[in-house]
């Protein structure tokens, strides 16, 4: 059986397509649209602007959907962009009426446990961290099960677009955008213990773990990430000047030039409060443990 899965999330949308036999899941295609959802958000409402950007994306993968004949159901589903929108009723049903798909709403501590289950992470006690666009999950779990969730309302779309007034963030934006994620982790229902690793999941990660790869020659295999190696790459880039910082991350990764640097700070921010010392990004995440979730009854 092949099944489509939209993720509409607060800064991409993206379409994955698996094939699934028996308990074995197969990506066969990819494909996103840096949407920018959360850009188009005015005093909690989705403006029109976001709403047809919203239809017309979803139209486009629709269109390709179509390239594959065999396709038995197709699954949309949506993050913070439109869970935290007062007009999310108004989006859906233009959606339905619209492109003629039902969306299906994830609350943050799902989409932190879909997350988790997602990146089959082989470790059994530990801590996850899904950094979205609009929001950030982080799961914690022992013995292989989850026993703590908690999603923090920042992300790196929306810590762009709240800490910077240009293009790149000056060092006291980011001294401001520390502080709210500090604040934000101190309030949260997590307690503070070591984890020495945590695995990271989600487009930020990934785009993250490139340039980190990038910059300090990795082979491309690698999937870890230090923490002292993080830090030295966030001021390395936050000294830069704008043009070589600009050039090298439209190098590395063109469609996150404004929000990768955000997002670096917060990942570091979260894996800093578990004091840990290396980052294990994960190449799936909440697409795959949806399709583990829905269609394999996991989790």
């Amino acid at each position: 059986m092949i099944y489509a899965v939209i993720d509409i999330g607060s800064n991409t949308i993206r379409l994955s397509v698996y094939k699934v036999i028996k308990d074995s899941v197969k990506n066969l295609f990819n494909e996103k649209s840096t949407a920018s959802l959360a850009s188009f958000i005015e005093k909690g409402v989705m403006n029109e602007h976001g709403i047809q950007k919203l239809i017309n994306t979803l139209n486009e993968f629709k269109n390709l959907i179509s390239n594959f004949e065999d396709i038995s159901k197709t699954f949309a589903i949506a993050t913070a962009s439109i869970r935290n929108s007062s007009n999310r009723r108004e989006i859906i049903e233009r959606v339905r009426t619209e492109v003629g798909m039902d969306i299906e709403l994830i609350s943050g501590e799902e989409e932190a446990k879909l997350s988790f289950l997602g990146a089959g992470i082989d470790s059994k006690s530990g801590v996850l961290t899904d950094i979205g666009g609009g929001s950030s999950e982080i799961v914690v779990f022992e013995q292989g099960k989850v026993v703590r969730t908690s999603s923090l309302n920042i992300g790196s779309l929306v810590a762009f677009d709240n800490f910077s007034k240009n293009l790149f963030m000056t060092n006291d934006e980011k001294k401001l955008l520390e502080d709210d994620i500090k604040l934000m982790l101190a309030s949260n229902n997590l307690n503070r213990v070591q984890h020495d690793i945590v695995c990271a999941v989600g487009g930020t990660a990934r785009a993250c773990l490139k340039l980190y790869n990038e910059i300090y020659d990795k082979e491309s295999g690698n999937v870890i990430i230090t923490m002292d190696g993080l830090k030295k790459l966030i001021n390395t880039l936050m000294s830069m000047p704008d043009r070589e910082k600009m050039k090298l991350i439209l190098k590395v990764k063109a469609d996150r030039v404004h929000t990768l640097i955000p997002g670096m700070i917060i990942l570091y921010r979260i894996s800093k409060y578990f004091y840990a010392d290396i980052i294990r990004i994960s190449m799936t995440g909440v697409r795959e443990g949806f399709v583990y979730h829905k269609i394999l009854g996991r989790g």
